[in-house]
């Protein structure tokens, strides 16, 4: 994977889990994008492009993203999730 990373400090509590949801779900879903990480003190997102060439059909437990978005809301911020110029993004903005 070619990551960009973007990094201000203080890193968020949660930005290890949003980063790993977020890196696993494009090697899922969109093998060979190029990635853009970034991790400020009330945002992580990671956003990627199209992928370079088509994912394998696997199986999924499909509740990363749902166990993301409650342990984001229970520490008081929103997560959001879904198509972005031509990739996807997904976003936890913090308090």
């Amino acid at each position: 994977m070619a990551i960009t990373l973007r990094l201000e400090r203080p890193i968020p509590g949660l930005a290890h889990r949003v980063v790993q949801e977020g890196l696993t779900n494009v090697a899922k879903h969109a093998p060979g994008a190029v990635i853009e990480v970034a991790v400020t003190p009330h945002l992580v997102a990671v956003r990627n492009g199209p992928p370079a060439h088509a994912p394998q059909v696997t199986a999924t437990g499909g509740f990363g993203l749902p166990g993301l978005r409650e342990r984001v809301r229970l520490a008081g911020g929103t997560l959001r999730a879904g198509p972005a110029d031509g990739g996807y993004e997904l976003a936890a903005e913090l308090p």
